[in-house]
């Protein structure tokens, strides 16, 4: 019989009406998923990491919860591990966790649109899929995956494309990994982005920015100002920028600031043949990093964990190639 870890950090999955108020707050406990569950023949074992709303969860948690996961998965006795998570920034701890984790056993998170006391609820589907994934051979070597639904998604790809659907989770660009067909696990294809960066700490210090038309330098020049570590920005399309953008990204590049450059667009890559300033060219003379194919937040998880492990520029800089 295969064995798994079911991982709590709270969420939506877990919430409940309280008498206290005036909506639902992250109540339930393992015990009470566990009488919830059909029976699938697996072995399951509770541990609580934590009962939060996935708002108030920080990138320091999401990397002592894949401390805590390689930790349990060195045990031969588990098979994989699910990770009960709120939709909100479900995303980002995928990403840190598949970017920290080396492991060949599944790792699956899962969640909740909707909160137990709804109509809708959708926790009890949502948490038997991403079992049964965690279960399935076919899900051995897949990195760190996302489920809602009948759907698994890569945590290098996945995005929370709608604030309200249950079928709020997709990735643009590529498609899912697979799905649930009843008891059959479907894998359609594998992740091509796995990356693997060994870390212990995480420098917390990075900021994002988005670019938008006719964006002035306040938020860019208040952050180097700051002293941060590190500043991603979402750029336009391939990779461009206004070109009232570019002193002061030299300016912090001088000052040993790394600038990381990612699309606002919701899949693609970075590139481009335009001549222009501010273009893709410009950019690259410059010495930014590129983020390809990350949307801007998990560029800013990226950055955050390789500067936390990078012991010198050349291989904070090999992160990124490509």
């Amino acid at each position: 019989m295969k064995r798994i870890v079911v991982i709590t950090t709270g969420g939506a999955i877990g919430a409940r009406r309280g008498p206290v108020v005036g909506g639902a707050t992250p109540a339930l406990k393992g015990e009470d998923f566990l009488a919830l569950l059909p029976r699938q023949g697996i072995d399951l074992v509770f541990e609580e990491f934590a009962n939060l709303p996935s708002s108030h969860v920080t990138p320091i948690h999401a990397l002592e919860l894949s401390q805590r996961i390689e930790t349990l998965l060195a045990n031969p006795d588990f098979d994989g591990a699910v990770v009960i998570h709120g939709p909100d920034t479900l995303e980002e701890t995928a990403y840190l966790l598949d970017l920290t984790l080396n492991l060949s056993k599944p790792v699956v998170l899962t969640g909740a649109m909707r909160s137990s006391a709804s109509p809708g609820y959708d926790g009890v589907v949502n948490l038997a899929n991403a079992i049964r994934l965690a279960a399935a051979p076919e899900a051995y070597d897949l990195g760190v995956m996302a489920l809602f639904g009948e759907a698994f998604h890569a945590a290098t790809t996945v995005q929370q494309i709608h604030s309200q659907m249950l079928t709020s989770f997709e990735s643009p660009g590529s498609g899912p990994l697979g799905w649930i067909e009843g008891e059959r696990v479907v894998v359609q294809q594998r992740p091509f982005l796995r990356q693997h960066i060994a870390c212990q700490r995480i420098e917390e210090m990075v900021d994002l920015i988005r670019v938008t038309q006719g964006a002035d330098v306040r938020q860019l020049r208040h952050s180097i100002e700051d002293g941060v570590a590190g500043i991603v920005i979402e750029a336009l399309g391939g990779g461009r920028l206004p070109p009232w953008w570019l002193p002061l990204i030299t300016e912090a590049l001088h000052q040993r600031t790394m600038v990381l450059v990612t699309t606002r667009c919701a899949a693609g890559g970075l590139g481009d043949e335009f001549g222009y300033v501010g273009a893709f060219h410009d950019l690259r003379r410059l010495g930014v990093l590129f983020a390809q194919h990350l949307s801007g937040p998990k560029a800013r998880i990226k950055l955050m964990v390789a500067l936390g492990a990078a012991r010198t520029t050349t291989e904070l800089r090999g992160w990124f190639v490509g």
